[in-house]
């Protein structure tokens, strides 16, 4: 997939892709909420630093932020992504998340399959209303 568009455009297409406001995003990257607002409407262009810390945080792929050349989505293994979302609920708690977390840690081991089981129907579910 090929976008078209300008690097603040793609930069915008992320935030809302990942359900986030200016300021959340902001928050995540170390930035303020009017950086973020100057960058999607190209009134000023992100650092390298930046656009690495985008990429890094947001799991995207470079080339796709840059030139708007291949997918928005990096490709990961499983490992990376849990190791981006517990840097990211640390990063972030307390939340929901993070509650979650709690929670499942306290449920004993023979329940798992059946959360997984739940979590997945879930998911499911929620893509099924977004088509």
């Amino acid at each position: 997939m090929t976008t078209i568009g300008t690097i603040g455009s793609r930069i915008k297409q992320i935030r809302k892709a990942r359900g986030l406001t200016q300021q959340a995003f902001a928050d995540r990257l170390g930035l303020k909420q009017n950086t973020i607002a100057t960058y999607e409407i190209d009134r000023t262009f992100p650092s390298d630093r930046t656009i690495q810390d985008i990429c890094e945080r947001f799991h995207v792929n470079e080339s796709w932020l840059r030139y708007g050349t291949g997918e928005m989505d990096a490709e990961t293994t499983q490992a990376q992504k849990l190791t981006r979302f517990f840097a990211d609920v640390l990063a972030t708690a307390p939340d929901e998340r993070s509650a979650f977390i709690a929670a499942l840690d306290d449920l004993p081991p023979e329940f798992w399959p059946i959360v997984v089981e739940l979590a997945r129907k879930l998911v499911e579910n929620i893509k099924t209303k977004e088509d």
